[in-house]
């Protein structure tokens, strides 16, 4: 279709980050999908799912909770593993599906830190920032050589991803996850160059762009998703989310404002916003960011709406919209939007059956989309 009968021109609008091409600005969010065979390989299914949502014309389509070290860094057990070579053929089909939709795969890089309690089950010890305890488990303040087998390790499975067919990497730093867990000043009160001050709070994730950047070339695009604030009293806010995406400008392609941190149970609904708040309830952080940085920016957080995407680009307040529950109800959402039928999309109604039939019996559900999983 010719831009110019576009309903929503600028959502259409190709974007390149690095040396990338990009055919809209709709950017399928990472989402894990917790089916896959005994060793953790992607299914049929599973390659199924993400390629469904590269079908209904997202630009990218993001696989995430792929673990960077499952020895140290694993959250639950069942998740894609980017240090097991045998994973390989699987990722080559996944990656491969997903392209040849006209989509680009992204793998989202993640390491769970303190929070990785299937790693702590088949008895590796647990590493945060610094020394703690939580819920009666030991954390020890991860050594030097340990960080440096850490970022060797994002950047092993960054260029793994990519041989697999893999487009653009996500880095995970915000949510509470590892990088997250380093970036928090109130957590983060390491004495050396590793935690402190912001400079060595964003340090790691600084050296870990650096060695991905060395492994996979210049111009391979590198998302970072960050909490732009963690939404809960005595977190951080948004001038401190606002600081750190300073200190990624123009280190990165794509910085994802997020928000929230999964351990603070009230903070769930915020980080995914419920059907109690309203549309686009995240936007402000993402705007925030766009406004001290160059860098392009990505916003999340109950946006369904192609009016509301639109606005969202058009006003400036972000350059991509990231959608994860909208495409698991309509994967063909961006397709809709783009041919002017958004009266046919199916709209997510934010309940949360997706995510209660992930967590307790591993299946992605849908109340109103019968076909997703």
């Amino acid at each position: 279709m010719h831009m110019s009968k576009c309903k929503y021109p600028r959502l259409f609008e190709p974007i390149r980050l690095g040396n990338t091409l990009f055919r809209n600005r709709i950017f399928a969010c990472p989402t894990d999908y917790p089916f896959f065979s005994p060793e953790n390989h992607a299914t049929a299914e599973t390659i199924a799912y993400f390629e469904r949502k590269a079908k209904g014309g997202a630009a990218s389509v993001a696989v995430g909770d792929c673990m960077v070290d499952a020895e140290l860094g694993m959250g639950l057990p069942h998740h894609i593993r980017l240090d097991d070579p045998l994973a390989l053929p699987s990722l080559v089909r996944l990656a491969g599906a997903i392209s040849r939709q006209g989509a680009v795969a992204s793998a989202e890089l993640i390491h769970c830190g303190m929070f990785s309690f299937f790693s702590a089950e088949q008895g590796a010890p647990l590493y945060g920032p610094v020394d703690r305890e939580f819920n009666g488990l030991v954390i020890r303040e991860m050594p030097e050589e340990i960080i440096e087998r850490t970022i060797e390790a994002f950047a092993e499975s960054a260029a793994f991803a990519k041989y697999a067919g893999f487009g653009m990497v996500t880095i995970h730093a915000g949510h509470g996850w590892f990088l997250h867990q380093f970036l928090q000043p109130q957590l983060n009160t390491r004495k050396d160059q590793w935690g402190g001050s912001l400079e060595n709070r964003v340090r790691m994730l600084l050296a870990i762009v650096k060695r991905i950047r060395r492994k996979c070339g210049g111009s391979f695009p590198i998302e970072v998703r960050l909490s732009a604030s963690e939404g809960y009293e005595g977190g951080y806010d948004i001038d401190e989310g606002v600081a750190i995406a300073k200190q990624l400008d123009g280190k990165v392609d794509l910085i994802n404002a997020s928000v929230g941190h999964f351990i603070v149970p009230e903070v769930f609904t915020i980080t995914h916003p419920s059907m109690f708040r309203e549309d686009g309830v995240n936007v402000k952080y993402a705007a925030a960011v766009k406004k001290a940085v160059g860098t392009p920016v990505s916003a999340v957080g109950a946006i369904n709406d192609p009016e509301m995407m639109e606005e969202i680009i058009a006003s400036g307040q972000a350059d991509v919209v990231g959608v994860a529950r909208a495409v698991i109800a309509d994967p063909d959402m961006p397709l809709k939007a783009r041919a002017g039928k958004q009266d046919e999309i199916k709209k997510c109604l934010r309940c949360f059956v997706c995510f209660a039939g992930n967590v307790t019996k591993r299946q992605i559900r849908c109340a109103i989309n019968p076909e997703i999983g």
